[in-house]
């Protein structure tokens, strides 16, 4: 799979994250513990590739895990609103 396909994959998963963890749609097919898996075993995949905007990957590494802070805090709204921003800083365009 090439980078720009696992950047689109990556920037879905975080649009899912925005139902995280309690109001996915279809609870038995997708849940906040599949979604997390999905956006960290996607992102241990990007990550190496990024050689240009690594400013950008390291900030993308401290959202991450903050959101996932939240979420697991019960913090959802802060969650959310972080999977948001991450998604909304042009994700699908690293390089």
């Amino acid at each position: 799979m090439s980078l720009k396909d696992r950047l689109a994959d990556f920037a879905g998963a975080l649009t899912s994250a925005t139902m995280a963890p309690d109001e996915y749609a279809v609870p038995e097919y997708q849940n906040y513990e599949s979604n997390k898996a999905d956006l960290t075993d996607l992102w241990s995949q990007i990550r190496p590739q990024i050689k240009r905007d690594v400013q950008q990957a390291n900030l993308i590494d401290d959202q991450l895990q903050e959101m996932f802070s939240f979420f697991d805090r019960g913090e959802k709204n802060k969650g959310r609103k972080l999977a948001w921003a991450i998604y909304n800083s042009d994700v699908e365009k690293l390089r």
